[in-house]
């Protein structure tokens, strides 16, 4: 983690209910780093609106960062509420399902619920796993519906392949960004792992119009054809239309 990023978490992680607000002085003898370095960090987040500025100088939590606690305890309870229809989608399609969400300060896709294909020959993947937001199917579906500054902060890093397919042309990215916008959803081919094509779509935040979590299908080569892609496309979109309904 870059060492910036790592003193921005201990800011924030410094306001709780003991302390609600801090001074800058206080902050600095507390976490002990320099003057000119947490000035940096406290504009910035201040600017970002996860921090607010008092008259008197203090700080405390901003809109931003109370909504993303908020969003947090939605994700919490994500797997639960969807659970039966991630279950139906896996027997549906018979292939590994995936729920994801994005983690923005590291610029990944988390895997926060996973159903096992019952095949032999199938793809796997563990709950906690991580992708670049860049790379697969349920990555992008994120990505592609997230407000374009984070898009581009995600785009200016630098993109690394982590399997035979993971794109990392920066232009062709934002091309496909763009048709997955468009059309609502997310294909990759061996982006994330050798062997394997994926299909996802985004669960969208209703007030912010952006992308708060993803469905994927995963599946192997060998099991793809135009009838396996479309079946595949067609469970996927329904269930997640039930998701956003449901999730309001």
């Amino acid at each position: 983690m870059p060492k910036v990023l790592e003193k921005a978490l201990r800011v924030l992680e410094s306001f709780g209910d003991q302390t609600p607000t801090w001074s800058e002085a206080a902050l600095r003898r507390h976490l002990s780093i320099p003057s000119t370095t947490l000035n940096r960090i406290l504009r910035s987040l201040e600017h970002a609106g996860y921090l607010a500025r008092h008259e008197d100088g203090r700080y405390q939590l901003g809109v931003a960062a109370i909504r993303l606690g908020h969003r947090a305890g939605r994700t919490m309870n994500l797997a639960a509420v969807l659970e039966p229809h991630l279950r139906r989608l896996a027997r549906e399609t018979g292939e590994l399902t995936i729920l994801a969400v994005p983690e923005f300060p590291a610029g990944v896709a988390r895997y926060v619920y996973t159903v096992d294909s019952p095949s032999r020959l199938r793809v796997t993947s563990e709950v906690g796993s991580a992708v670049p937001l860049t790379a697969g199917a349920s990555a992008k579906a994120i990505l592609a519906f997230l407000p374009q500054d984070k898009i581009d902060f995600v785009l200016s890093q630098e993109l690394r392949a982590i399997s035979a397919g993971t794109i990392t042309d920066k232009e062709v990215l934002r091309r496909q960004l763009l048709e997955i916008r468009e059309r609502g959803w997310a294909f990759s081919w061996q982006e994330t792992y050798d062997g394997a094509w994926a299909i996802g779509a985004p669960l969208m935040d209703a007030d912010e119009q952006a992308a708060f979590a993803s469905i994927g299908v995963a599946v192997p080569t060998v099991r793809h054809s135009a009838e396996a892609e479309t079946a595949v496309r067609e469970a996927l979109l329904a269930t997640v239309r039930t998701a956003n309904q449901l999730l309001g």
